[in-house]
Parts: structure tokens; C-alpha cells; sequence
């Protein structure tokens, strides 16, 4: 029953990152690129207040589901789906600490009306990096949906 429990937080755990992830990507990235560059600091700087630390602890939860998994799932290919997960999860903290984290630092630093032509426009950059950790967040949906549903 507790691998049944921890399979359910990790399932969760990463389809709500994946969803959010997916969200951003096919809408309120184009959004922001559509934005002038004062409203889109503006935005970018309301946005990140939602979604802080939700997103982190959640991401956390679902990777220390996968690694109970590995150590408390019945066979050998179960723990090695929760266990490449995992990996997947760390991914998703890594490139959003040293990618995506320190772009949003920046961004938060920047004062609408004050940017002037030759501002260096984030956007690009932030895509970047946020198409890397959804793709992990993605990977490790898939393989924690394979797992969850073989768990006997």
C-alpha cells in the first residue's frame, strides 16, 4: 500500500510540473514575447510571485517519491523507471537553479521606463532553458505514468 501512495505523489507530483511547465510554454511564453519590453518586465516580475515555492516543493515531493521508490518497489525495472525519473526531476531543478533562477533575478532587478533600446531582452534565453527543463519534466511524466500503473 505505501508503494501504491508514493507511485500516486510522484504521479501527481509530476504531472502538475509537466502541466505548468506546458502551459507556460504554449502560452504565456508567447504572451511575453508579444509584450512590449516595460509590460513584459512588468508581467514577468507579477508572474514569479505564483509561482514560488510552489513549484519547487512540488518538484521535490515527486522526486523524493521516485527515490523511495527505488529503494521500496518490487522489481528491478520498477525501481530503474523511478529511479531514471528521479534523474529526470533532478534535471528539472538544475536548469531551473541555474538557467531559468537566475534570469528571473535579473529580470526582477529591472525597472520599467528605465531600459532604453539596447536592453538585453531575456526572453530568448529563458525559452531556452524552460523548453530543456519541461522536456525533462515530460520524460519523467512518462516514465513515472509506465511505472505507476505496473505497480502490482
Amino acid at each position: 500500500m505505501f508503494t501504491q501512495i508514493l507511485g500516486g505523489v510522484t504521479l501527481l507530483g509530476t504531472g502538475l510540473v509537466a502541466g505548468v511547465f506546458f502551459a507556460v510554454a504554449v502560452s504565456v511564453l508567447p504572451t511575453l514575447f508579444a509584450l512590449k519590453p516595460d509590460d513584459y518586465v512588468v508581467t514577468h516580475q507579477l508572474l514569479g510571485k505564483g509561482y514560488h515555492p510552489y513549484m519547487p516543493i512540488i518538484v521535490t515531493a515527486a522526486l523524493l517519491a521516485d527515490v523511495a521508490l527505488v529503494v521500496t518497489a518490487p522489481t528491478t525495472g520498477l525501481r530503474l523507471l523511478f529511479a531514471a525519473s528521479a534523474l529526470l526531476l533532478v534535471g528539472v531543478q538544475v536548469v531551473s537553479q541555474f538557467g531559468n533562477v537566475p534570469i528571473n533575478k535579473v529580470v526582477a532587478t529591472m525597472r520599467p521606463g528605465a531600459l532604453g533600446a539596447d536592453w538585453p531582452d531575456p526572453r530568448p534565453r529563458w525559452r531556452q532553458w524552460h523548453v530543456l527543463r519541461t522536456s525533462c519534466a515530460f520524460g519523467a511524466l512518462g516514465l513515472t505514468s509506465a511505472a505507476a500503473v505496473l505497480l502490482p
